[in-house]
């Protein structure tokens, strides 16, 4: 039963057997909670890196199917375990302080929903209690063995070397294209490419080694030069020319389009501004 997870997690016991679903609101709850909860991800510059190029409707309905199991309501949940469910995270740098800032979100969505102290502690033990196999990660031998599904987009495209070629190629074609090449003006490329493959690493499911600015503040001085949705549209054409040249499959060719679309509002500093 759920009420003796709760004694287990807590060390309390409790005369009310219904389960912390119910005590929560049931279904209604979790659904306005992950709703909420993940606008406040997505906000929050020091766990949304991750959730870049992500399908949010696909993964709130698992969060939802994922929560209201582990609080007791109906299992409906098909999706992996939490140790291959966030393998992909891992090795895009996931650690214990950006698991201390989802559950510290999950909290102030929970305490903005009036859910009570009690109840809110309840959660977090029960976050707290997966946060071993979260960040667990892969084993060798699993990277072995790993199917085209398990495969990040990083290593479906090819891993380090097809980045690196990928940002090579590209940034010949952005010089060569006058629509978009007056914004690289001056600008040392060396330096540019560098922090290009860093970032592309990062948002494609790689190792996160990018220490750049945020999206906004990096194309800033762009935008006083007339950056707009136009050169952004441009610039999507010629990593997806450039992706084409390489061989990459059209499908990883749209993924790859989807994660530079969902960036552009971040580039254009409109998501700030909104």
């Amino acid at each position: 039963m759920f009420s003796a997870l709760i004694r287990l997690l807590t060390g309390k016991p409790t005369n009310d057997n219904r389960s912390l679903y119910e005590k929560l609101g049931g279904e209604a709850a979790v659904d306005a909670a992950v709703d909420i909860f993940y606008r406040k991800v997505l906000a929050d510059p020091r766990v949304n890196e991750f959730f870049q190029g992500v399908d949010m409707e696909k993964q709130a309905a698992k969060q939802k199917a994922f929560l209201t199991m582990a609080f007791g309501g109906p299992n409906n949940y098909t999706g992996r375990d939490m140790r291959l469910g966030h393998a992909h995270l891992v090795e895009k740098g996931l650690n214990d302080t950006h698991v201390d800032v989802i559950i510290e979100l999950l909290g102030e969505t929970l305490k903005e929903l009036n859910v009570p102290d009690d109840l809110i502690a309840q959660v977090a033990d029960i976050a707290n209690s997966v946060r071993a196999d979260v960040l667990a990660g892969y084993t060798e031998e699993e990277k072995q063995t790993m199917t085209t599904e398990d495969k990040s987009l990083y290593e479906k495209l090819g891993g380090e070397a097809a980045v690196n070629a990928a940002v090579d190629i590209f940034y010949r074609k952005v010089l060569a294209d006058p629509r978009v090449n007056y914004f690289f003006e001056g600008v040392d490329m060396e330096k540019q490419a560098a922090k290009q493959k860093a970032f592309l690493t990062m948002a494609f499911g790689g190792p996160n080694n990018y220490t750049g600015k945020d999206m906004c503040e990096g194309h800033r001085h762009l935008l006083e030069k007339g950056l707009n949705d136009t050169h952004v549209d441009v610039i999507i054409e010629l990593l997806g020319a450039t992706l084409k040249e390489l061989g990459v499959a059209d499908d990883l060719i749209q993924q790859v389009a989807a994660i530079a679309e969902s960036v552009r509002d971040d580039v254009l500093c409109r998501r700030q501004a909104s």
